[in-house]
């Protein structure tokens, strides 16, 4: 016992009062130190919720420019009420979105720039999407005079308003996210921290229980061996992990902060995650939709100069013989002999053939951009075929031939009974027009492999397989004789397409053209009455 005595002349009570003084102003600093990092925590938490709430308001304003400049040029293409009324919302939506991004909270010189550059810009943009008809038309002025680089480097001229714009718009997103980046970088620090404040008061409390582990073994003990453990797990990441300690001593209260502690840096860890989570997410989200509207501009820009390259040649001959039809007759208007109706009636002939070939070309052209209005009702496949046939039967009997539909149970599908129509009509007419005139004209309506079809077949002379599916576009003619617009076949698989189905061709086991009109909705058919 001699040695204890020497270890100082503290008496017991002097120990337990040092140990206890030390240990409560070791307790006050770790909960200091808590403290200061729960506060860190928060304010890094509500910057980064700014900076999300400001990534969220530029990515809509960016996503809203971009669907209205997408609206201006449909409009410019599909001039009408519906378009105005969609450019009107969509200019709507653009104006709030720029008044939202103007009034955000502007804490820094750099956000108060960021928001007069904003509203100039918008301003500039919104101005670029009045005047874009006029624009185009100087676009296309320079494209006709000088070429297709020196169009595209005034389309990129003209439009510097909208990409200075998106730029800016598209810079902050990043900016944004390089933020919210940030802020989770520090939250992260700031869990370190606590985990290291953790083991620090977990060490500090080892020490002082050396000096009373005697007198306070029993209760001692276990409450050091559950903070250990609660420590461990927190500096492992196990902040679900709950330290438990029976009674109400200083022991109990430190494993309640402890526990207190762990479950707040979880919410928070979890919420930053979550954050971070949603904020690349939407990144993704926003950089794919971008890509997608990009294509979509692609392709439209591509059908309309494909559009206007084949009006352009297919119009000319008509217009070139309604032309010459007129020369001939002024030149003759004088003479006794000539026949003013025969001359006329070419003209009219070609007339009524320009308008039809217009007709087609447009309904053609709406399908293609997803525009064809349809006026869809439940459809009797069986019953439209049926009347179409009727319809064709005088006309083909006359020359020699016959339109007849085969007995088949009835299908029935969504559609326009009138497109539908339309669709059949056109089969047998490029059916006559290209076979000899006694042709054999069959139809009928069934399910193949679960869907409907209207199946048109002909006995005429056939087609060469390696031109079927090419006949399907615009002023495509295969080598079988006739004459026509070429626009037959292309209306057809227009009218399907916009249908949700689609239209091919196919021999036909025995001899001739096989057609097949494939519906979407698989049905149960009905026997035939």
């Amino acid at each position: 016992m001699q040695p204890i005595v020497r270890m100082g002349s503290y008496s017991l009570r002097h120990k337990l009062e040092a140990a206890s003084w030390a240990g409560l102003i070791a307790t006050a600093v770790l909960a200091g130190l808590l403290l200061f990092i729960a506060s860190t925590a928060s304010r890094v938490l509500n910057a980064a919720r700014v900076s999300h709430d400001r990534v969220q308001v530029f990515t809509q304003l960016d996503r809203a420019v971009s669907e209205l400049q997408i609206l201006r040029y449909q409009q410019l293409r599909h001039a009408g009420p519906r378009a105005d009324q969609s450019v009107a919302i969509g200019s709507s939506k653009v104006q709030a979105l720029l008044r939202q991004a103007v009034e955000l909270p502007a804490s820094t010189a750099h956000d108060r720039a960021v928001a007069l550059e904003i509203a100039k810009k918008g301003r500039e943009a919104q101005e670029y999407l009045v005047r874009l008809p006029l624009l185009m038309r100087q676009v296309d002025a320079t494209l006709k005079e000088a070429g297709s680089s020196a169009g595209m480097r005034e389309l990129r001229r003209v439009s510097a308003p909208l990409s200075a714009l998106t730029s800016a718009l598209q810079r902050e997103i990043r900016a944004g996210g390089a933020d919210v980046a940030i802020r989770t970088a520090d939250a992260h620090k700031l869990l370190t921290l606590a985990v290291g404040a953790s083991v620090i008061g977990f060490l500090l409390a080892v020490g002082l229980s050396s000096t009373i582990h005697v007198l306070l073994h029993k209760r001692l003990r276990p409450g050091l061996v559950g903070l250990e453990r609660g420590a461990q797990s927190f500096a492992q990441g196990k902040l679900d992990y709950r330290i438990e300690l029976p009674g109400s001593d200083e022991l109990a209260r430190l494993a309640t902060a402890f526990n207190l502690m762990a479950q707040a840096l979880a919410e928070k860890q979890k919420t930053l995650q979550e954050a971070q989570i949603d904020l690349e997410q939407k990144v993704a989200d926003r950089t794919q939709q971008l890509q997608l509207a990009n294509a979509k501009l692609s392709v439209a820009d591509e059908r309309r100069r494909a559009f206007l390259a084949d009006v352009s040649h297919e119009l000319r001959t008509p217009l070139t013989i309604i032309r010459g039809e007129t020369e001939i007759a002024l030149r003759m208007a004088e003479n006794a002999s000539f026949d003013a109706n025969d001359v006329f009636g070419r003209i009219l002939q070609q007339t009524r053939d320009l308008g039809r070939m217009v007709d087609d070309l447009f309904v053609i052209a709406l399908a293609e951009s997803g525009a064809l209005p349809l006026d869809r009702e439940k459809l009797d496949l069986f019953d439209v075929a049926s009347r179409v046939a009727s319809d064709f039967g005088t006309l083909a009997n006359e020359a020699g031939g016959s339109v007849s539909i085969l007995p088949g149970p009835r299908c029935h599908v969504s559609g326009d009974p009138e497109r539908v129509r339309r669709a059949i009509a056109a089969l047998i007419e490029n059916a006559m027009r290209h076979c000899q005139p006694a042709v054999k004209v069959e139809i009928e309506v069934g399910m193949i492999d679960g869907y409907p079809n209207i199946v048109v077949t002909d006995d005429g002379p056939g087609i060469d397989p390696s031109i079927a599916s090419g006949l399907f576009e615009r002023f495509k003619r295969g080598d079988t004789r006739g004459e026509g617009s070429g626009l037959g076949l292309s209306l057809v698989s227009a009218l399907m397409e916009a249908h949700g189905g689609r239209a091919y061709l196919a021999a036909a086991p025995n001899g001739g053209t096989r057609a097949v009109l494939e519906f979407p909705d698989s049905t149960h058919p009905e026997a035939a009455a």
